[in-house]
């Protein structure tokens, strides 16, 4: 299997599964998560679909890694989210977990394959979905900061008498 066409599959089976998980919730804000994240699967397709035109012989190699692991994938995105994503938050940490297994995915393929170029492939996937993970992992840090620092109320409300 070529990597590069793995690769695509993986961003677009990604799109619907987050597209899937947008119409299932009745939560707006976890719903409007799951729509930007499904945009961002989108764009990282867009990437690899650029990187494909390039028609550079070294994409098309054939990774016999991802051959046997390509059940492993497929787990990432058959895990049950319903009941558990009640808040922004919640799905945030639930995409964080998704994309987190991805790049754990493309970095022990990277490890396991034999050929040098789709190990370097592989690598590069893993850093643009590392990308991802890091966007994801901003928002979610900035939703969670008013959970995380509390003002204390003793000192909040000081006034200069």
């Amino acid at each position: 299997m070529y990597v590069i066409n793995f690769a695509l599959e993986m961003e677009k089976v990604g799109k619907e599964y987050f597209e899937k998980l947008a119409e299932e919730t009745s939560v707006t804000g976890v719903k409007n998560i799951f729509k930007m994240l499904a945009v961002e699967q989108q764009k990282l397709y867009d990437i690899f679909k650029a990187i494909e035109r390039n028609e550079n012989a070294t994409l098309f190699v054939d990774s016999h890694a991802l051959e046997r692991a390509i059940n492993i994938f497929a787990q990432i995105f058959n895990e049950a989210s319903k009941g558990i994503l009640k808040n922004d938050l919640d799905a945030y940490e639930y995409a964080m977990k998704i994309e987190a297994d991805i790049v754990k995915f493309f970095e022990n393929m990277a490890q396991l394959e034999t050929n040098q170029d789709a190990k370097t492939l592989l690598r590069e996937i893993a850093d643009e979905e590392k990308k991802l993970y890091n966007s994801i992992e901003d928002i979610h840090d900035f939703v969670a900061a008013p959970k995380w620092n509390l003002e204390s109320t003793e000192f909040s409300n000081l006034k200069e008498f």
